[in-house]
């Protein structure tokens, strides 16, 4: 099967991308307004999650639900949790005990335009945010998948997940660094939250089969490992202005990354291995992968 092929104009995917991005900020921002009035934390949430931002995440969820022919109305509420949990990261990355960045997006982070003590609140406030959205009674799921997913979706951020991979990498030494040992850090940080999407959008499909579960998770978990490695690129290639964040922060912090580890050719030559065997993936899932197909080439060849 042609990959090219199946591929729809540039124009259509353009429109998708467009009005499944308002649609995704519009129910995030109703989400804010209906949690609080307009006091500072709430401002600070609103600057942490609604700052612009290119809504990969939700977008994958909109994109798998489009080859399952799933409700986007239940859709909503398993991007915009996932979107609330990227934000609470984010935030809580950018922190000085953390990576201690100052820009993201192009604008200050919430601990530069507010301080240290409500960003911290606000990153708190996102993570609950996003399971009440799971939660909520118009999250018309059962109960069952409910909670299934709320399990799963703590497990990929917790102690055995993204905060394990986030202690990993403050602790990472490159002088004794293993691929193996970068793998697994990067799927502990990136990858387990990108399985969760695959995994939840494809528990609330009409007639979920497990075999195509698997090919979707299989999938994600990989789209999460061209995710951090095109980051650990850009970081090295790129520009402030282009990032809209601190770029070569890698290199100046030391920290292990592909490029750190394995050097920049390399580094791309495991990205594009990665993507062809999505490419694989994805041929043998069934029903409409048009926009899946697009959404994976647009973040393999993402500048920022």
């Amino acid at each position: 099967m042609n990959w090219k092929i199946l591929i729809p104009m540039t124009e259509d995917f353009s429109f998708w991308v467009n009005s499944h991005q308002k649609r995704i900020e519009h129910f995030m921002m109703q989400s804010l307004k209906d949690e609080s009035s307009k006091t500072l934390i709430h401002e600070v949430c609103s600057h942490g999650s609604l700052n612009g931002g290119k809504r990969f995440r939700a977008l994958l969820c909109y994109a798998i639900g489009e080859a399952t022919q799933t409700d986007k109305l239940i859709l909503d509420h398993i991007a915009s949790s996932i979107e609330f949990i990227h934000a609470y990261s984010l935030i809580h990355d950018d922190l000085p005990a953390m990576d201690n960045d100052d820009l993201r997006r192009g604008k200050p982070t919430c601990h530069i335009k507010f301080d240290e003590a409500h960003a911290i609140l606000a990153g708190d406030g996102l993570q609950s945010l996003a399971f009440k959205i799971l939660s909520a009674p118009t999250f018309l799921v059962d109960d069952q998948k409910k909670i299934n997913i709320i399990h799963s979706l703590s497990h990929a951020i917790g102690i055995n997940g993204m905060v394990k991979g986030q202690s990993l990498d403050i602790k990472a030494s490159l002088k004794v660094a293993k691929i193996k040992e970068l793998e697994s850090l990067q799927e502990l940080k990136t990858g387990l939250l990108f399985d969760v999407i695959g995994s939840a959008s494809y528990l609330v499909a009409k007639k979920p089969k497990e075999e195509t579960k698997i090919k979707i998770s299989n999938l994600c978990l990989l789209l999460g490992k061209i995710y951090q490695i095109t980051d650990d690129i850009l970081d090295y290639e790129s520009n402030d202005e282009i990032l809209g964040k601190t770029s070569g922060k890698d290199k100046k912090d030391n920290k292990l990354t592909y490029v750190s580890l394995v050097g920049i050719d390399e580094a791309k030559r495991i990205n594009s291995n990665y993507f062809k065997e999505i490419k694989t993936i994805i041929s043998l899932i069934p029903g409409n992968t048009i926009f899946l197909r697009e959404l994976i080439e647009k973040i393999y060849q993402r500048n920022h």
